[in-house]
Formats: C-alpha cells, structure tokens, sequence
C-alpha cells in the first residue's frame, strides 16, 4: 500500500480529525453577557469624557456589544436600558451638565442606532428607508425639543448665548497667540452665527457617519437585514418630498420656523450625499476597484467645500434619472 494511501486511512480512522463532508465551523469568540455588554458600551460612548475630539471615532464602538447581544439572545434593552435609567436619574438628582451630557451621548451612539437596526430587521425596509426614517425621525425630535427648551426666547438666541459664552476662553487664548482681536472677534462671531442655525444638524451629520458606519458590519454580527454593496445604495423615494418641503420652509419662512425647517432640510441634504457618495463609488469601482483608497479617498475628498453640494445634487438627480450603469431587458448595460 503506497505510503500516501495508508497516511490518509490513519486520517480518517482518528476521532480528533474531522471528516472532509463536514465544514469547520469559525472559531467565535464568547458572547457576552447584558451586564458585561452593557458596562463595555457604556465604557466605549465615555470615551468622549476622556479621550475628546478622539472620542468622535471611539464612541460609535459602543453600539457593537449591544447589536451584537441582540443577535445572539435578543432583547438587548437588558442591555442599555439600565444605563439609561441609571443616566436619567444621575441627571435628574443633581449630576448636572455632565449626566446630562452623558445621557445624550450614550443615546446618540449605542441606543438610537440599536433600535433603528431592530426596526430595521423587523420591518424588512430598503436600506434607504430605514437611513431615511431614523435620520429625520431623530432630527425632528431633535428640533422639536431645542424649540420647546428655550421658548419664550427661540433656539437661536439661546445657542448664540451659549456658543458666545463658550468661545470666551477662546477668544482670548487667540489674541494671545499675537492674532488680532479684531480678526478673532469677527471669525468668533461668524462661528456663533453659524452653530446657533445648524447645531442640531450637526447631531445628525455624526448619526448619519455612525449608521453608514455600522451597515455593512451587521451581517458579520448576525444580524438578518437587507444589506447590499454600498455602490447599490440608493435614497429613500419619498426623500425628494421632503426636500422640496424643508426646502420651501427653509426660504419662505422666518426666524424659528425657517431654523426648524433648515435643520430639516440639511439631513436630507446629507442622505442625499451619501446617495451621491454611492454613485461615485459605483463609477470608480469599475475601473479602480473597491479599495480602501476609492473608499476613504473619495469621501474625505468629497467633504472639501464646496464638493458636498455637488455630490448631494449627484443624488437628488439620480432619485429622477439614473446615473449608474444599469441592465438593460436584453441583459446589457445602459
């Protein structure tokens, strides 16, 4: 008997080996319980608290033990429903701005994408209608709450107040530095102008960064939703009806209705970016390929003004005509 034959025979007649039928199933690692889940998210969304502008990365990881407890055992308010009670009542007690901040913080990173994602996978909707309904169901309660906080005065007096009083400090540290006062105090007060009509926004452009973040890992966490390759991405087609609404607000109407309709109209301009990122991506990846350049270069280029606008209008005009290669009846591409 040849010596390869009788290696193969010892092989298959040892227990340990696996038979060549049988797929090796992936080593994974162990899952997590809701208690150790819960304090890792909350340890990832406190990075804001310790690391600074460096937490705008670090803290969406919060949302991964979370997504990932509720793919293997659902029910993952087990999760970050205590925390969030916890939060609420420190805030509520006394905790002051730091609570408070903490409670917002964890709600934006781990809780609203959590209970998109399940919405998602419950409701079986297109990628675009659920980045279409968690963004502007967010930044409408978003508005909604600035509005009703700082009446009788109106959003924007009140986050110009603030935004003058926290940028103080700054202020001075630049006319210090030898800049002319005069030069700091008009960038000083074009900065106030612009946070007290687009703060909210703001907030939503980083829920935004986070759920496209999030998208194509949740098939890897065992998530059963509807993901395709990020050049098929296409906005929801009720979005155009929002844009000419939030649109018309956005110049017809004044002082707090027009800021209520602006911080509207801009995260439909941001979905809209997104579609116009998926088109460019689509063309490029025809001839480049889909590598990290064409994925991280083509954006931060994209984020150079005034490049937003034109790659938003890409996708506005695509919603109407298609921009992308498609298939024809006949099976070819148009």
């Amino acid at each position: 008997m040849p010596a390869g034959r009788s290696r193969r025979n010892q092989l298959m007649n040892d227990p340990h080996v696996e038979s060549g039928s049988e797929t090796q199933k992936p080593v994974r690692p162990p899952s997590l319980g809701p208690v150790v889940s819960g304090l890792l998210s909350l340890f990832l969304a406190g990075s804001f608290v310790l690391l600074g502008p460096i937490a705008l990365i670090v803290a969406p990881l919060a949302v991964i033990p979370i997504l990932r407890f509720e793919a293997e055992r659902g029910q993952s308010v087990l999760v970050w429903g205590p925390i969030v009670v916890i939060l609420a009542a420190l805030a509520s007690a006394g905790g002051g701005v730091v609570a408070l901040a903490a409670l917002l913080a964890y709600l934006l990173v781990a809780v609203l994408p959590t209970v998109s994602v399940i919405g998602w996978c419950r409701t079986g909707w297109s990628e675009g209608r659920w980045a279409a309904v968690t963004v502007m169901v967010f930044a409408l309660v978003l508005v909604m709450a600035a509005v009703v906080a700082t009446l009788p005065q109106g959003p924007v007096d009140i986050i110009a107040q603030w935004t003058r009083s926290a940028t103080e400090d700054a202020g001075e540290l630049y006319t210090s530095m030898g800049l002319s006062r005069g030069e700091v105090q008009r960038a000083m007060d074009q900065a106030q102008w612009f946070v007290a009509w687009t703060l909210p926004s703001m907030l939503v452009f980083y829920l935004v960064a986070i759920l496209f973040w999030i998208r194509p890992r949740l098939p890897l966490l065992g998530l059963d939703v509807p993901v395709g390759t990020f050049e098929n991405y296409r906005s929801d087609e009720w979005l155009p009806l929002a844009f000419t609404l939030t649109g018309m607000g956005a110049v017809v109407l004044h002082g707090t209705s027009r800021w209520v309709a602006l911080n509207l109209l801009l995260p439909v301009l941001a979905l809209y970016f997104v579609h116009g990122l998926a088109i460019i991506r689509a063309h490029l990846a025809r001839w480049i390929g889909r590598g990290w350049l064409v994925r991280w270069g083509v954006a931060i280029l994209a984020l150079q003004m005034p490049l937003p606008a034109v790659v938003a209008l890409l996708g506005l005009v695509d919603a109407f005509r298609p921009l992308r290669t498609q298939l024809n009846e006949d099976g070819g591409m148009e």
